[in-house]
């Protein structure tokens, strides 16, 4: 059975780390949109919270639904809403190439604007 489109009704932005030049011989690192407004279903799996850097935050892992792609890196990040998430794992559950199962989490994720 296809993805259907009634489904996807949510949507992500796909963000990758680049070195741009800064004008002054060197390079500097930012957060690019590789790919904005993709449509997905998005499902909350966990929340959880944990201590980092002495401070208590939330953490919660999502289920992300996309039409198949092939350019998503392990080092990517996805934008949902306002929350900024780290691609934790990316797989074609029946290898038709038709969709792309994505976890990612808000864990450590960086800020990407």
């Amino acid at each position: 059975m296809g993805l259907s489109a009634g489904r996807l009704r949510q949507r992500v932005d796909l963000m990758r780390l680049v070195s741009v030049d800064n004008g002054n011989g060197g390079y500097s690192e930012t957060w690019q949109t590789i790919a904005a407004a993709v449509p997905a279903e998005v499902i909350g799996l966990t929340g959880t919270e944990a201590v980092r850097e002495k401070v208590l935050r939330g953490i919660r892992v999502y289920q992300i639904t996309t039409r198949w792609r092939e350019d998503l890196q392990p080092k990517d990040q996805l934008r949902f809403g306002d929350e900024d998430l780290n691609v934790r794992s990316a797989i074609d559950p029946f290898g038709r190439r038709d969709r792309l199962v994505i976890l990612a989490d808000t864990e450590g994720a960086e800020k990407t604007r």
